[in-house]
């Protein structure tokens, strides 16, 4: 689950000061001399039409370089102040900061290492340019103890989330490692697919839930908890889901009342693309033509060769049969 769920002074100087005049006296007087003030007012600038002379604006500094190396060791820090001395941590892919109990460390971050090796191996193209920092608990107690520490408010979600602003991943391991595959893929789309449409993020995120590596540089989803779901729906005699509506969905439209529905929706879809070879030459021609193409149709279409609408049987046969 991605949450998105987090200056200029300027100084008016003017002056004007009057002249001095000697008195006059009754016959061809010799002029008095300018005082002080009045030589000084001579000497100075013409105010402007608005009655003030504007000053140069002071430039601002330029900021300082993001330095990679120390945003590592300061989130280290910070993490270890957070969570405690018995959490061990450890960089994977030089940009991910993995933290976990000391049991779990070895565990999770080989898992999240195999499946970056997957993630950037044909599919993503860039990485994040800062530091992220991936947080995981053992159970529930300590996931929301942390939220509440943190934020003032249970976690969000009883798996984990992603909180963009602060570039951080927040993951209850207990459930299942797959969490830390699907939220691991938000901010790589955050920095490979800015702008990427929420179903096709929580998508492929959700596409990487139950997965196996079926050879190194590999990663397959499979089917989970949410085909039982997108069964029932698809079978309803009306307002089911379908490839049309998928890609006509809104943001606000994906996280709406049947938010776990469109979930199963997306990750379905991915998955059926995936199976014919597809998912990834179709996400790479949607995000490379984004701004002539923000609904994808047109990348779907160069890829599969037919509109939404004409496979969408095709599509509802295949989540049937798994």
């Amino acid at each position: 689950m991605k949450r998105v769920p987090h200056v200029l002074l300027l100084v008016l100087l003017s002056s004007c000061a009057g002249r001095l005049l000697a008195p006059a006296a009754p016959a061809a007087p010799a002029p008095t001399p300018p005082s002080i003030e009045a030589a000084a007012d001579a000497a100075a600038p013409t105010p402007s039409s608005s009655g003030s002379a504007p000053t140069a604006e002071p430039a601002e500094p330029a900021p300082a370089p993001y330095d990679l190396a120390a945003d590592l060791e300061a989130r280290t820090r910070r993490v270890l102040e957070e969570v405690g001395p018995k959490t061990k941590v450890e960089v994977v892919e030089g940009v991910f900061l993995v933290a976990a109990p000391s049991g779990k460390l070895r565990t999770s971050a080989a898992v999240g290492k195999t499946a970056l090796a997957a993630y950037f191996n044909g599919r993503f193209s860039r990485r994040p340019d800062k530091a992220v920092a991936v947080l995981l608990f053992d159970g529930a107690p300590s996931y929301d103890g942390y939220c509440v520490a943190r934020w003032g408010a249970p976690c969000t979600s009883p798996f984990g989330f992603y909180q963009s602003a602060e570039r951080t991943v927040v993951m209850n391991v207990a459930p299942g490692i797959g969490t830390l595959t699907h939220e691991l893929v938000h901010p790589i789309i955050e920095a490979d697919f800015p702008g990427a449409p929420d179903w096709i993020n929580e998508g492929i995120a959700s596409l990487y839930e139950a997965f196996d590596f079926p050879r190194s540089g590999e990663i397959r989803g499979n089917k989970n908890f949410r085909l039982p779901g997108l069964r029932r729906a698809l079978g309803a005699k009306a307002g089911r889901p379908s490839l049309p509506s998928l890609f006509a969905m809104s943001d606000r439209d994906f996280r709406g009342d049947d938010e776990s529905l469109n979930y199963a929706t997306a990750r379905y879809f991915c998955q059926w693309m995936e199976s014919r070879g597809k998912l990834w030459p179709f996400y790479h021609a949607w995000r490379d033509d984004f701004a002539r193409d923000p609904t994808g149709e047109k990348a779907f279409v160069a890829t599969m060769g037919s509109p939404p609408a004409a496979l969408d049987a095709s599509w509802v046969a295949w989540v049937q049969a798994l």
